[in-house]
């Protein structure tokens, strides 16, 4: 695996124009009438690319910020804000990913695709709904790739020079020998409380 490229994962701030209908996670009934809200999150721009080819970029949508629920009684340490939240980060300088997660699955959905990249402590990338139209997916401030994680991890092994079939060992790899960086531009955060959309009964 010698010679491979440096690849960036580049988290912009650029909204697509596109909303997704997300639920809070872990609490997805915020008044507890037995229904399940809905609020409009938006869409944002993911760029892969090598590093020493800059033209040689490959875009995907994300999600990068989501209504979370830090409950008063039981608050997770990863937030100092208690009650609602609208989790992610604000941004990221680049810097080299920290590790590659090949086993991780999605906590808030069950996804068919695997692993993570992690960005910073518990805040990660990793798969999200396989369409926009797929509503009710959750996050506590992690990034959700819309679409198939498999290939988007591929995409980044492209970019590297690696066309194998072992993908995942050579993130392994590429992360081990600072060869994948991320930044995150600084994006508003959006009062996704506000955007309240509509609730669903789960029966």
């Amino acid at each position: 695996m010698e010679n491979l490229n440096k690849v960036l994962i580049h988290i912009t701030a650029v909204q697509t124009g596109d909303y997704y209908m997300a639920r809070s996670y872990p609490d997805d009934d915020y008044n507890n009438n037995g229904k399940i809200e809905l609020y409009k999150v938006p869409v944002y721009t993911i760029n892969l690319m090598n590093l020493d080819n800059t033209s040689s970029l490959i875009s995907w949508k994300a999600l990068r910020f989501m209504p979370y629920w830090n409950d008063p009684s039981q608050p997770s340490n990863h937030y100092k804000t208690k009650g609602w939240v609208n989790s992610g980060l604000h941004q990221l300088e680049f810097k080299p990913i920290s590790a590659y997660i090949p086993g991780y699955s999605t906590a808030n959905r069950d996804s068919p695709y695997k692993g993570a990249f992690r960005l910073r402590n518990s805040f990660l990338i990793h798969a999200g709904p396989l369409q926009i139209n797929d509503a009710g997916w959750g996050a506590a401030g992690c990034v959700e790739v819309i679409g198939d994680f498999r290939v988007f991890k591929a995409n980044i092994c492209h970019l590297a020079g690696y066309d194998g079939r072992n993908c995942d060992k050579t993130l392994l790899y590429m992360v081990g020998n600072n060869l994948l960086y991320v930044k995150m531009d600084q994006a508003e955060v959006p009062d996704l409380k506000v955007n309240y959309f509509n609730e669903y009964s789960v029966k």
